[in-house]
């Protein structure tokens, strides 16, 4: 499957020439219908039922009480924080590590898209699936998810305000979207179709899997909901039922860009010893913070959106790989409690890179105790009344930084057929030179939600 990510318009890697033959996707088909064969996305498609966006809120730019109220309503729990933690390394440990090359993996898109999977299942197949996120209620888990995906609208919502208001030409963004595609031949239930609506703000759209438009129109919805980044072209088999579609779209521009002028290429040295040519980026953080591990060091870039891209470098003699054994090694590694961390001087020089990465993560949640929905007796009765499994999930994700910030996207399909940051006052140094495989991540500042876990083996390589 060949791959290329080209730089086009003001920001954004165009994905070109390539097709998915077995998409992020849950997929519902009918439990006589065989296994289902997913591939690519598209579209846009006349929507059944076009889910309502968060309630308009009218506020001035400068209005912060307002916006800090709102935002304030959309706190998600403490233990819903600590389920998409534990969800985002239990998973993401077993991805990039599994992986060969450079890998990029969304753990939150795959949490929304398994989400709206377990809020319509029930018996066994709700309490694996629920245990796999952390949430034992459905109804806590689909709140929990709407008061986050408001969240990041809201906030998104005010920085475009702000933007029109001060001309602070500050694009930064968090998008997330989610769809149902429904089969003309599946009876979708009437309160799984208004809870996917309300609570995850899915739109649904009714297709005719038989006819290739199906896929043309999931792929112009993906491209269209990652502001063009992810353009799949998708190719789902005729007895497919049903789709679950996540997307994710992350822009931070660097809230100190790095100097176009100070950029110069240098040797990447790969993890068997060879060196590559690459771009870095080049400047230095008289202020900067960081944390020394056992045998790593790890600093990060903010940027513009209360994010910060999170680096993990290994010290000369070890590998990345030592890092991804086990959950609890790589949560332990990448611990983002910045009273722990250090301020001083940080010397960065970081890789101009920009990869894509697909998965198949089937594998994956049946090594984390989701099992059930793929056999033919799972349980999605609160979905249809016709008996459904789940045949397929897969990921595609992007991820491509440059001086002026970074970008990522992802989307994740299900298909199935029928059947405060304190700063120490000690003064030390880091390099973060990254000359060498690294560990990175992006995170919400103000949620702690994991967006992106990657590994960059190569950043010369963009496949």
């Amino acid at each position: 499957m060949g791959k290329g990510w080209k730089r086009e318009r003001k920001r954004g890697w165009v994905h070109t020439s390539v097709t998915i033959c077995t998409s992020a996707f849950f997929c519902l088909a009918a439990v006589f219908c065989g296994a289902v064969f997913l591939g690519g996305c598209a579209g846009t498609g006349s929507a059944s039922v076009k889910a309502p966006a968060p309630k308009t809120v009218n506020y001035k730019a400068d209005d912060y009480d307002s916006w800090n109220e709102l935002m304030q309503e959309n706190q998600i729990s403490d233990s819903f924080k600590d389920a998409l933690e534990q969800f985002a390394f239990q998973s993401g440990s077993r991805v990039l590590r599994e992986g060969h090359g450079n890998v990029n993996y969304s753990p939150l898109s795959l949490y929304y898209a398994l989400a709206m999977a377990g809020c319509g299942a029930d018996g066994e197949t709700a309490a694996q699936i629920m245990d796999s996120l952390g949430v034992q209620d459905q109804s806590q888990l689909s709140g929990q998810c709407r008061k986050l995906y408001q969240w990041f609208y809201y906030d998104g919502q005010h920085r475009k305000s702000r933007n029109q208001e001060y001309k602070e030409g500050d694009d930064s963004s968090i998008e997330l979207a989610n769809s149902l595609w429904i089969s003309n031949q599946l009876k979708l239930k009437k309160d799984y179709r208004k809870m996917a609506a309300a609570q995850f703000f899915a739109s649904s759209y009714q297709v005719d899997f038989t006819s290739r438009e199906a896929g043309i129109q999931m792929g112009k919805w993906i491209s269209q909901e990652t502001d063009g980044v992810m353009q799949p072209e998708l190719q789902l088999p005729s007895d497919t039922m049903m789709a679950i579609l996540n997307t994710l779209y992350f822009y931070g521009g660097w809230k100190g860009a790095f100097s176009v002028a100070e950029t110069a290429d240098d040797n990447f040295t790969k993890t068997d010893g060879s060196q590559v040519t690459c771009s870095f980026m080049n400047r230095v953080d008289n202020s900067g913070r960081f944390r020394k591990g056992a045998y790593c060091t790890v600093s990060a870039l903010a940027t513009g959106n209360n994010c910060s891209m999170v680096f993990l470098l290994p010290d000369q003699g070890h590998s990345v790989d030592e890092f991804l054994n086990t959950p609890e090694q790589l949560e332990t590694s990448m611990d983002t409690d910045y009273r722990k961390w250090k301020s001083g001087k940080v010397t960065w020089k970081v890789p101009k890179f920009s990869f894509g990465s697909t998965f198949e993560l089937t594998g994956l949640l049946q090594d984390m105790g989701v099992e059930k929905m793929f056999v033919p007796k799972a349980e999605f009765s609160k979905i249809s009344e016709s008996p459904l499994f789940v045949t397929n999930v897969i990921q595609e994700t992007h991820m491509g930084i440059d001086e002026k910030g970074v970008e990522g996207a992802a989307y994740t399909m299900i298909v199935l057929e029928e059947a405060g940051i304190f700063m120490s006052e000690e003064k030390l140094e880091a390099d973060m030179i990254l000359d060498r495989p690294f560990i990175y991540g992006i995170q919400d500042n103000r949620t702690g939600t994991w967006l992106f876990l990657g590994v960059c083996r190569n950043p010369a390589d963009r496949q």
